[in-house]
C-alpha cells in the first residue's frame, strides 16, 4: 500500500477512533458511578489515556504525520501496546475489557491498514513484537501475583498471538492472490488500453496518411489540370499557328480563333470584330462563338460602338469584373460575370477588337499569356493578309477605279457561276457602258473622262455591294454588275434603280459640270440564258440594242434579241 492510500485510509478512520474513544469514556463514567468498588485512579488513568489518544492523532494530523508511513506504523504500534497493557492492568470487568478490545481492534486495523499486506514477514513481526511485550508484561504480573488467573491469560495470549500469525498468514496469502488477480485484470485491462491506444494510434496515423493522400490526390489532380490545361492551350496555339501559315482569309482566321478559343477554355462567349478597310474589306467583319440565346447579335450590335468608345478614351484593354453590368448593360440578363477586352493592333494602328466573358468570377484576374499569346499571333496574320491583299490588289483591281479589274472578274464570274450551276440557283448579270464618252473627252480633256469613269465605278461598286453583287472594269468606259442568287424579276428593279442614280450624277471638273448617262444591258441564268458561259455575251447584246436604240435606257433580255444579233 502507498503512503497516499494508507493516509486516505487513516483519515477515514479518525471518526471511528472518535466514536470509539467518546463510547469508552461514558462506559467507563458510567461504571465509576454505578458500580463503587471500581478503582477511582484507573478510570482516571483510562480516561486520561484515551483522551491522550485523541490528542496525540490531532496534533500528528495537524503536522500532516499522516503522510509518513513509518510515522503511522510506529503510531498504531505504541497504540496498541498500551491498550494490551491497559487491558492486562484494568479489572476484569467484561464492559471494561470490551471497550478495551474494541481500542485494540481498532489500532491493529490501522497497524495492518499501513503494512503490505502481502508481506507475510512484516505483519507477522508486528504481531510478535506486541506479543512479545504483552507477553512479558503478563509474565511480570503472573510472577507477582500468584493467582491462577494470569496463568491462564499468558497462555490465552500466546493462543491469541498464535492464532492471529495464523489468520494474519492466511489473510496474505489470500490478500496476495486477490492482489495477484488485480493484478493480472489491472494487466489485462492495461494491455486492453494499450491495445486500444495503439489502434487509435494507427487509426490517427491512418486517418493522417489518409488526409495526405488526399491533399496529394488534390495536388495531383490540380496538377493534371493545369498539365491538361497547358497541353490544350499549346495545341490550340499549334492549330492557330497551322492556320495562320496556312491561310490568307481574315474571316475565316477570325473565326478559327474564335471557335477555338471558346471550346478550349470553355467560355460564355468569345468574340473578335475587324473594322473595314484593315485588309482591303469593304465591310466590318464578326466572328463570335456563343450558346447563349441572342447574345451574338447583341454583340454585334455593340462591338464596334465598344471599339470607337476605348480608342478615344485612349484604352488599350479592361477586365471587368465588380462593375460589369454598368459598362456593359447588356450583359445583365445573360449570367455573364467576368469579361476581358483588348484592342487588336498597335496604339498607332489599332484595327479591331478581341473580346471574351464568362460566368465565372475574377476569370481573368490571372495569367493572361495565352490570350496574349493569340492576340500577338493574330497581328501577325492581320499584317500578312494587309501585304497579300495589297499584292493580290495590284494584280486584280483596276488602276484608276480601284474596283475589280477584267482579269480578277473574270475569274471570280467563272468561280460563282460554276457554284451557281453546282446549287441549281441563279444569277444575273448588267453590261452598261457610258454614253458618248468620246465626246466627253473631246470636250473636257481626259482628265475629265477619267474622273466621270471614277464616278460610276464608285457609284456601281457602293450599290452592288449592298446586294452582295461584285463589278469590274469591263473595257475603257465599260463596267459589268453580276448579282448572284438574283433571277432577272429581282435584279431588274435594281439594276433600274443603279441607272437612275447614275444617270443623276453630276462630275465637276474645273468649271464645267458633267452630266452622266449610260446605257445598260441586263440578262440571267437560267431564265433567259440556258449557259453561263453566254451571260456576258448576251448582256452585251443588250446594252448595244440600248444604244442602237437610242441610248440611255435599260435593256432587259427577254429571248427575242437573240435572233435579231443572231441574224446580223
Amino acid at each position: 500500500m502507498d503512503i497516499k492510500m494508507a493516509a486516505k485510509l487513516q483519515e477515514k478512520n479518525i471518526l471511528l477512533h472518535r466514536l470509539v474513544f467518546i463510547t469508552f469514556v461514558m462506559q467507563r463514567i458510567a461504571l465509576q458511578l454505578i458500580y463503587k468498588n471500581i478503582s477511582l485512579r484507573n478510570t482516571i488513568i483510562t480516561v486520561t489515556f484515551a483522551v491522550v489518544c485523541v490528542i496525540i492523532e490531532e496534533v500528528l494530523r495537524a503536522f500532516r504525520c499522516f503522510d509518513s508511513l513509518i510515522a503511522l506504523r510506529v503510531l498504531r504500534f505504541v497504540q496498541c501496546t498500551l491498550v494490551s497493557v491497559m487491558l492486562i492492568f484494568t479489572e476484569s470487568s467484561n464492559d471494561s475489557n470490551t471497550s478495551i478490545i474494541a481500542f485494540l481492534l481498532v489500532f491493529v486495523i490501522d497497524l495492518f491498514l499501513t503494512l503490505d499486506i502481502t508481506d507475510k514477514l512484516m505483519p507477522i513481526g508486528c504481531i510478535i513484537g506486541l506479543g512479545v511485550i504483552i507477553s512479558i508484561v503478563l509474565f511480570v504480573r503472573m510472577t507477582v501475583i500468584h493467582d491462577n488467573k494470569w496463568i491462564y491469560m499468558f497462555f490465552a495470549a500466546l493462543l491469541i498471538g498464535f492464532v492471529l500469525i495464523c489468520g494474519t498468514n492466511a489473510l496474505s496469502d489470500f490478500v496476495k492472490q486477490k492482489d495477484n488477480e488485480l493484478l493480472d485484470e489491472r494487466r489485462k485491462f492495461e494491455n486492453i488500453v494499450e491495445k486500444n491506444e495503439n489502434i487509435l494510434n494507427m487509426q490517427n496515423k491512418l486517418r493522417n496518411t489518409n488526409d495526405q493522400l488526399n491533399i496529394q490526390k488534390i495536388d495531383l489532380e490540380r496538377a493534371n489540370k493545369q498539365i491538361k490545361e497547358a497541353n490544350d492551350e499549346m495545341m490550340v496555339q499549334e492549330d492557330i499557328m497551322r492556320q495562320l501559315s496556312s491561310s490568307f482569309d481574315v474571316k475565316k482566321i477570325s473565326n478559327h480563333i474564335a471557335e477555338a478559343i471558346f471550346d478550349v477554355k470553355k467560355l460564355g462567349f468569345c468574340a473578335v470584330y475587324i473594322k473595314k478597310d484593315v485588309y482591303h474589306n469593304k465591310h466590318a467583319n464578326y466572328a463570335i462563338q456563343t450558346k447563349i440565346s441572342n447574345l451574338d447579335s447583341k454583340i454585334k450590335e455593340q462591338m464596334e460602338d465598344m471599339y470607337v468608345q476605348m480608342i478615344a478614351n485612349g484604352d488599350v484593354e479592361k477586365i471587368i469584373h465588380d462593375e460589369l453590368w454598368d459598362e456593359i448593360p447588356y450583359l445583365r440578363n445573360v449570367n455573364i460575370n467576368s469579361v476581358y477586352i483588348k484592342v487588336l493592333g498597335s496604339q498607332d494602328d489599332p484595327y479591331g477588337l478581341f473580346m471574351i466573358g464568362d460566368s465565372r468570377r475574377n476569370l481573368f484576374a490571372g495569367n493572361m499569356s495565352f490570350y496574349n499569346t493569340i492576340i500577338a499571333q493574330f497581328d501577325i496574320a492581320i499584317n500578312n493578309a494587309r501585304l497579300y491583299n495589297d499584292m493580290q490588289n495590284m494584280a486584280r483591281k483596276d488602276g484608276l477605279t480601284g474596283i475589280n479589274n477584267r482579269i480578277y472578274f473574270n475569274e471570280l464570274f467563272k468561280e460563282t457561276t460554276y457554284k451557281i450551276a453546282l446549287e441549281n440557283s441563279c444569277i444575273s448579270v448588267a453590261l452598261f457602258d457610258i454614253d458618248k464618252f468620246k465626246n466627253v473627252n473631246d470636250t473636257y480633256g481626259h482628265l475629265a473622262g477619267d474622273e466621270v469613269i471614277k464616278r460610276i465605278a464608285s457609284v456601281t461598286e457602293d450599290f452592288i455591294d449592298q446586294y452582295d453583287g461584285f463589278v469590274c472594269r469591263y473595257g475603257g468606259e465599260e463596267f459589268v454588275a453580276a448579282l448572284p442568287n438574283k433571277n432577272l424579276e429581282e435584279a431588274t428593279p435594281i439594276i433600274n434603280d443603279l441607272f437612275e442614280k447614275l444617270c443623276s450624277q453630276v462630275v465637276s471638273y474645273n468649271e464645267f459640270d458633267i452630266h452622266l448617262s449610260v446605257s445598260v444591258g441586263v440578262t440571267a441564268f437560267p431564265e433567259v440564258c440556258k449557259d453561263t458561259t453566254e451571260l456576258l455575251k448576251r448582256a452585251d447584246w443588250c446594252m448595244y440594242y440600248a444604244k442602237e436604240h437610242g441610248r440611255h435606257q435599260v435593256k432587259v433580255d427577254d429571248g427575242s434579241i437573240e435572233k435579231e444579233y443572231n441574224n446580223a
